[in-house]
C-alpha cells in the first residue's frame, strides 16, 4: 500500500487525537456504522503526516488551526477541477478580502514549516481536510476559520460519512457491513482507483488505531 504516515506514526497520530479528543470522536460515532477509529484512520490518511511533526513546538489550538493542506491548482504540476481550480476563480466570486484571508491561514502552515510565504490558495481545511469546494454552500466554515474548532471540523466529516452511508446502503444491502463502511469512505473520497486506495488505507489505519486505548 501508498500510505502517506507509518504504522509507528499512525500509533504516534491515533494517541494524541485520543489524549486531545477521545470524548467527542466516540460521541460522534455513537448510534452510527463507524467507530472513533475510523474517524482516527481518516486523520491518520488526511492530514497526520503535517501535523505529527509540530507537536512539540505548537499547541493543540494552533495545530488544528495551521490544518490548511493540498495546494490548489496554482500549485506547479498540478490541476483541480473542482471550484474552485485556482485563486483566480475563487477571487473572481468571492472578492479579495476572503481570499486573502485564505491565503494568510495557508501562510501560517507554511510558517510552522519553515517555508516561504505563497500568494495562492489551499483547498483542504481542518484535520479532516473539509474541502474548500463546500464553500458555496457552507461558507461560514471557511470565512470564520471554524477547522480551528475541533467539533466543527468532526461535524462535517460526520454530515458527509452519514450521506454516503445512506447511499452505499441503498444500493449495496446486501454487502456485509464492513465492506459498507469501506464503500462509503471510498465514495467520502471520490470514486476511481485513488479513492479504493484511500478507502483501503483508512480501514488499515483504522486497526492501527484500534489498539491504541
Amino acid at each position: 500500500m501508498d500510505l502517506p504516515i507509518s504504522k509507528d506514526a499512525a500509533v504516534a497520530a491515533t494517541e494524541w487525537l485520543k489524549s486531545n479528543f477521545g470524548d467527542q470522536l466516540q460521541n460522534a460515532a455513537n448510534g452510527t456504522a463507524f467507530t472513533a477509529n475510523h474517524l482516527c484512520g481518516i486523520v491518520c490518511q488526511e492530514s497526520a503526516y503535517r501535523w505529527l511533526g509540530w507537536r512539540k513546538k505548537a499547541s493543540v489550538a494552533q495545530i488544528l488551526g495551521a490544518c490548511v493542506l493540498d495546494g490548489s491548482g496554482d500549485v506547479a504540476g498540478s490541476s483541480r477541477t473542482a471550484f474552485p481550480r485556482n485563486t483566480a476563480e475563487f477571487r473572481a466570486e468571492f472578492g479579495e478580502n476572503f481570499t486573502r484571508q485564505l491565503i494568510q491561514a495557508g501562510n501560517r502552515m507554511r510558517a510552522l514549516m519553515g517555508w516561504n510565504r505563497v500568494d495562492w490558495l489551499y483547498k483542504g481545511y481542518g484535520i479532516f481536510q473539509y474541502d474548500l469546494q463546500f464553500v458555496r454552500t457552507d461558507r461560514a466554515y471557511f470565512e470564520e476559520a471554524q477547522w480551528g474548532d475541533f467539533s466543527a471540523c468532526l461535524s462535517r466529516v460526520m454530515q458527509e460519512l452519514a450521506r454516503d452511508w445512506k447511499w452505499v446502503t441503498a444500493r449495496f444491502p446486501t454487502e456485509a457491513r464492513a465492506e459498507q463502511i469501506r464503500l462509503t469512505i471510498k465514495k467520502y473520497n471520490g470514486s476511481g482507483s485513488r479513492a479504493e486506495a484511500y478507502s483501503n488505507n483508512v480501514v488499515f489505519y483504522a486497526k492501527i488505531a484500534a489498539t491504541v486505548s
